[in-house]
């Protein structure tokens, strides 16, 4: 049986439809129901029905599945032991990120893997962690940045810390009426509130942290750009909560505050444990890990 076929069934198990098949592989969706139907012919045995607009997998095909991801697995083994073989390290690596870590380690990251080896290209996708790992399971890609805001299943991956990630509170440039040091979200129960995209993982967490401090957060704004969200603080149109290494930027005026009590998140690395020999694995993680050590200091 063709591995590309496997892939396409295990992802229509996935996703539900082949229309929806059709977008995550790059495919038509006439494609993806001609490939299908070879595979049944290949199996001798009726391997999904029609619900609708949906499509569910029969038992030979949820056995199939099974028996997919398992072959995928060695496939991927395989190649990584004769990569072992080779000296050099050339070929593509897909890479996931979320937006605090694509925009300001990830560049300094692949500019250094581009002069250590000329014959690594690396390809990134700016994702939300569960996004990623649902892409590293499915084998689109190879390695992934998640945090620990919101549990994702680890099972056959290999997960590394690679830093602690404080969250801080930050405020217009003109905002005084403070005490020193850290402070308490508490005070800050009736003031605008300026939050990342609705629904995303991260505004999510952000709302758990005003609620656990007695309020609901009043939003005047949820903002993907970075940009957007700091001139508006900038501004005096609200307040916002955003990793450490994003208040580093000099484009905008604002006071970036820790928190009382302190809060953080864990930034990790993760990718397939039948990976874990591969060369062009350990260059980008190796990489990565560099990149990641402290910048600044608290």
């Amino acid at each position: 049986m063709d591995l590309r076929r496997l892939q396409i069934l295990s992802t229509l198990e996935a996703e539900g439809t082949m229309t929806a098949v059709a977008e995550v592989m790059f495919m038509t969706t006439s494609a993806v129901s001609q490939q299908l139907s070879i595979l049944e012919k290949e199996a001798g045995v009726r391997l999904f029905v029609r619900a609708g607009r949906r499509v569910q997998l029969t038992e030979a095909g949820l056995v199939l599945v099974r028996h997919a991801k398992q072959i995928a697995s060695a496939a991927e083994a395989a190649q990584t032991s004769m990569r072992r073989f080779r000296t050099d390290v050339a070929g593509v690596v897909a890479l996931s990120a979320f937006p605090s870590f694509a925009s300001t380690i990830l560049p300094k990251a692949l500019t250094a893997l581009s002069l250590s080896f000329p014959e690594l290209r690396v390809t990134v996708s700016d994702m939300e962690p569960f996004q990623s790992m649902a892409e590293l399971r499915a084998g689109r890609i190879d390695l992934a940045v998640i945090d620990d805001l919101h549990p994702v299943p680890t099972e056959e991956m290999v997960t590394t810390v690679l830093y602690e990630d404080e969250l801080v509170l930050c405020l217009p440039p003109d905002y005084d009426d403070l005490p020193q040091g850290p402070v308490n979200l508490s005070l800050f129960s009736s003031t605008a509130w300026i939050m990342d995209v609705r629904q995303s993982v991260f505004e999510i967490h952000v709302r758990k942290l005003c609620r656990a401090a007695g309020f609901e957060p009043r939003i005047v704004a949820n903002c993907s750009n970075l940009a957007v969200v700091l001139a508006m603080v900038e501004a005096g149109l609200g307040v916002t909560i955003l990793s450490r290494r994003h208040t580093l930027s000099k484009a905008f005026k604002f006071v970036a505050r820790s928190l009382d009590p302190l809060q953080s998140r864990k930034v990790m690395l993760a990718y397939r444990a039948s990976a874990q020999d591969s060369p062009l694995v350990g260059a980008v993680a190796a990489e990565l890990k560099e990149k990641s050590l402290p910048i600044y200091i608290r």
